[in-house]
């Protein structure tokens, strides 16, 4: 008899949906979803997938429906991905088997919320494993627990199929740049408008921007106050299946973002098709971008980033198949999705071994 694992985890982002499609590709799971999120316009559930939204305000009401899924469907094994919203619920729920796969803002920013901090630590003891995209996350997670928990890094990965090199020839024509970080202050879009704003060979580089998000019309503001109405351009939403043709429109992608966890989703894409990129030095990007797999420019300053998109511009060919090269490897040997979701089979499997 197949066994029974909860995903819990926001149903507007693909990251949730990549994860359970693979686990729920192997065919050796019921699986169930829960999103405390309204599911995204891009996320088409599976087949076969039990999925429930639970959006109440009212904390009793989603916690009766929660009891009434876990019986219902006689689950086993719950998995958590990130520590927000509603999931304090669980600590009032008999788990026995419990897997958390926090998100690097979940554990970065609890220093000044002494409740939430206070939350986090009980779920994370709460947890049979935790996995980890971050070194520095699993040492962050073990600061904030005194139990002896496992931690296991496991990353979100590439799907280095889905996401392929078009080619290797640097385009003619005017120089573009692509931005994919979505519009809110952590990912200091205006950094990279900044720094626009500063090349003196701007007339023939376009800035394309895609996502959404609070600070859009600052930003767009900004725009104006500079003047670069002609060569930036707000895109917003993309859909998720035409990633790669879009990524492969462009000479140079950037992420301005003020931290990350381990490699962003979006620059490690960008990487696997062979998009040259330039990544704010924070986090783990050092090793992302180290080997002659992209460029890093100091945290926020758009003087440093000029340098870097100027380094871009007149490197040769050559140079930059070889860059383009390296980074797709790297992606491969350390982020590709298939690896990564083989080693989380792994531990589903010895969590659900039959104890008799």
């Amino acid at each position: 008899m197949s066994k029974s694992i909860l995903f819990i985890a926001p149903s507007n982002s693909t990251h949730s949906l990549k994860w359970i499609n693979y686990t729920f590709k192997n065919k050796k799971y019921n699986l169930v979803w829960v999103s405390f999120y309204q599911k995204g316009d891009n996320i088409d559930i599976p087949y076969g997938i039990s999925y429930y939204e639970l959006k109440s305000f009212n904390p009793i009401s989603v916690l009766i429906k929660l009891k009434s899924i876990l019986v219902k469907h006689s689950i086993e094994l719950v998995h958590l991905h990130y520590i927000g919203k509603t999931s304090y619920l669980l600590l009032f729920l008999g788990i026995k088997k419990l897997i958390i796969s926090p998100w690097g803002s979940d554990i970065k920013f609890l220093s000044n919320n002494f409740l939430k901090k206070h939350i986090v630590k009980k779920l994370l003891e709460k947890a049979t494993l935790i996995t980890v995209d971050a070194s520095f996350i699993g040492d962050l997670v073990k600061s904030l627990t005194t139990e002896n928990i496992r931690i296991e890094r496991i990353n979100f990965g590439t799907d280095t199929d889905f996401f392929q090199v078009n080619n290797l020839t640097k385009k003619t024509g005017k120089f573009r740049i692509v931005s994919l970080r979505n519009l809110e202050k952590i990912y200091s879009i205006n950094t990279i408008i900044e720094a626009l704003s500063l090349l003196e060979e701007k007339n023939n580089i376009s800035l394309d921007i895609y996502g959404y998000g609070s600070e859009e019309e600052n930003l767009k503001s900004l725009v104006n106050e500079y003047k670069l109405e002609s060569q930036v351009h707000f895109k917003g939403k993309y859909q998720y299946k035409d990633l790669p043709k879009i990524l492969n429109t462009y000479d140079l992608y950037i992420s301005s973002s003020k931290s990350d966890a381990g490699l962003a989703a979006s620059t490690s894409e960008a990487m696997a098709c062979g998009v040259i990129c330039i990544s704010a030095d924070n986090s783990e990007n050092k090793f992302w971008m180290d080997d002659q797999c992209g460029f890093l420019f100091k945290t926020q300053s758009s003087n440093d980033l000029v340098l870097k998109i100027k380094t871009v511009i007149s490197s040769n060919v050559e140079t930059l198949n070889t860059i383009k090269i390296n980074a797709r490897k790297k992606v491969l040997k350390y982020n590709s999705y298939k690896n990564e979701m083989k080693k989380m089979n792994h531990f589903y499997k010895d969590f659900l071994i039959d104890e008799n």
